[in-house]
């Protein structure tokens, strides 16, 4: 096995790991220190993405329209008519996040 960069891949991106390749058969090794730090600095910069989405359709409420929030949603995060967000565009996704 040779010291080697390797790449390792995540849903949005890919981030470098120092590891080992093995020369004949192109084996990979990422000793666990490096992968732990890898994964962490994915988690960091969004690399791994949404986790199990939660599908939804838009509604129409009066002119607007309208996406409604699960029960179990409200109650682990203690929303209530009036609870102020902040929205904003990312790229092509809708984020929203309690203020």
């Amino acid at each position: 096995m040779e010291p080697d960069i390797l790449y390792t891949r995540f849903p949005k991106g890919a981030l470098p790991a120092r590891g080992f390749r093995c020369p004949r058969c192109n084996y990979e090794l990422v000793p666990l220190s490096e992968a732990k730090r890898v994964q962490h600095e994915a988690q960091k910069l969004g690399l791994f993405g949404v986790v199990n989405p939660l599908a939804r359709k838009i509604t129409k409420s009066g002119n607007n329209l309208a996406v409604y929030i699960p029960k179990d949603f409200e109650k682990k995060l203690g929303l209530k008519k009036g609870t102020p967000i902040n929205m904003w565009l990312k790229e092509d996704e809708i984020c929203v996040q309690v203020a």
